[in-house]
């Protein structure tokens, strides 16, 4: 098998959305720039028929594996888009494909409260400055709208109407949320001219129609417009290193989309930015550690970990299309009158809903405490994640999520609680490489020039007790503009 080397000035490891802010600003500074995907592209098709559904599973649907955590079912080995990996109280989920999680994050934009994003992050970053400034520029750059009054009104969302109405009986707060989807996609859906994928509840693995505004489409094509920016799919990056001359080198296999290994790389760069997410990231940064190829990095690597993901449903309610209607259009802000803990939760489609009954089904976050943590395990050659389950800081959050599904079914007579789960999938973990500890507030490793670090993993173990995707874009954009002028200066 021939190896092979390369040279770029800027590398990028990872296409999420923080990999696709820093490819983009990059190319725009005139920097030419390399990003690496372990993934594969996921073009949308005429036919609809690009990803894997709920109805339709099989091995799209897991990172190189059998199994998945969100089905019981046996899967063909295939580079599909989720990876799980069982750690010690908690079951993490990470993204893999050209645009990383915004494939299938369920496209919730979501800015915590003042007082939450405080309770995160505390003087590590400035909520005037995040406020005022990077959260509107990473809507700005994502795309992002309100579900349309018109959408909302159908009988498609009838089910995020109702929900609706049993809050305002409730008397919880709520609000229809940011989205990064396109609405005329949608819009075509409902005409039958699309396959129907949002309005249908079939969005957990990628969205058929196309209405995603995932980053591979937006973001990453404008980086690549400009002829400064490669974007390099199927590309597993194994270990990264100093190169000896002031830069980096990287070492990655060129897979086909079984995980055969087809060729082995190894590219440097004068600068390295790391944007592989909290797990992709603190385990390539914490095996250079081990093995000696990055010495020095700071012993808060691998700490501040969190996972805020709840997952509910109700029913006893008249039926109301629970089936139908996605993504998420509800934000319920239960910040204040919670006695135990502020929560949020979104409202979505599940499609396995029992025909003819009416079922609420939410997806959301509590205020996570850093409490987790990775190590690197040497036999394994892989980091494993801890989870305090059972301590009182994160038990709290089943308390909090019951008392507000408690004040919902006690205010519509007839409804109650089939399931409440908190804490033992993550979808939204992260930390790892903490910001302000093992990084600068430029994202900038400790002791380590030309070496960066953009994405989830700088966040301290929670985005403020809200989905995380906007807060990542928030802190990539400004951790990215922060860097690229010292970059194109180089």
């Amino acid at each position: 098998m021939e190896d092979q080397q390369h040279r770029t000035d800027a590398l990028v490891i990872g296409s999420g959305y923080a990999g696709a802010i820093a490819a983009l600003k990059l190319a725009e500074a005139g920097v030419r720039t390399l990003v690496l995907e372990r993934g594969r592209r996921w073009p949308v098709t005429p036919q609809g028929d690009t990803f894997a559904t709920q109805r339709n599973l099989d091995g799209r649907a897991a990172w190189l594996s059998e199994r998945s955590p969100l089905t019981d079912q046996k899967l063909d080995v295939y580079t599909g888009v989720l990876e799980s990996l069982d750690g010690e109280g908690l079951t993490m989920i990470a993204a893999a494909g050209v645009g990383g999680a915004s494939l299938l994050s369920n496209a919730t934009m979501v800015e915590p409260s003042p007082e939450l994003f405080r309770q995160a992050f505390g003087d590590v970053l400035d909520h005037t400055e995040m406020t005022t400034r990077w959260y509107p520029h990473a809507r700005e750059l994502i795309g992002c709208s309100p579900i349309p009054e018109d959408i909302y009104a159908s009988d498609f969302y009838r089910s995020a109407r109702s929900f609706a109405e049993q809050l305002d009986r409730a008397g919880i707060p709520y609000r229809l949320i940011d989205l990064a989807v396109d609405w005329d996609v949608v819009r075509e859906e409902m005409a039958g001219r699309r396959v129907a994928a949002e309005v249908a509840g079939l969005n957990l693995f990628g969205v058929n129609s196309g209405a995603q505004r995932s980053v591979d489409v937006t973001l990453l094509a404008r980086a690549e417009a400009t002829g400064l920016a490669e974007v390099r799919p199927l590309s597993s990056v194994t270990a990264i290193r100093q190169d000896g001359v002031g830069g980096y080198a990287v070492s990655y296999e060129e897979i086909d989309e079984r995980g055969t290994v087809l060729a082995r790389h190894e590219v440097r760069a004068r600068t390295l930015v790391l944007a592989a997410g909290t797990l992709g990231t603190t385990r390539l940064l914490m095996r250079a550690r081990a093995t000696g190829e990055l010495p020095g990095l700071s012993d808060a690597l691998g700490t501040k970990v969190g996972n805020s993901e709840v997952i509910t449903a109700r029913t006893g309610m008249p039926e109301n299309n629970p089936a139908q209607g996605g993504p998420s259009a509800i934000l319920v802000q239960d910040w204040e009158d919670n006695p135990h803990a502020p929560v949020s939760l979104l409202n979505f489609p599940w499609v396995d809903a029992p025909a003819g009954q009416g079922w609420i089904t939410t997806i959301g976050a509590c205020p996570s405490p850093a409490l987790g943590s990775f190590r690197f395990d040497r036999d394994k050659d892989d980091v494993v994640l801890s989870w305090p389950v059972d301590d009182p800081r994160v038990t709290v959050m089943a308390k909090a999520v019951q008392d507000t599904l408690d004040r919902l079914d006690a205010a519509n007579p007839g409804s109650s609680t089939a399931f409440a789960r908190v804490g033992t999938t993550g979808g939204n973990v992260v930390g790892g490489v903490p910001l302000g500890l093992v990084t600068g507030h430029d994202g900038g490793v400790h002791g380590h020039p030309g070496l960066y670090v953009v994405d989830s993993s700088l966040l301290h173990g929670s985005s403020g007790g809200v989905p995380p995707a906007l807060t990542v874009a928030a802190v990539a954009a400004r951790t990215v503009a922060a860097m690229v002028p010292q970059v194109a200066a180089s």
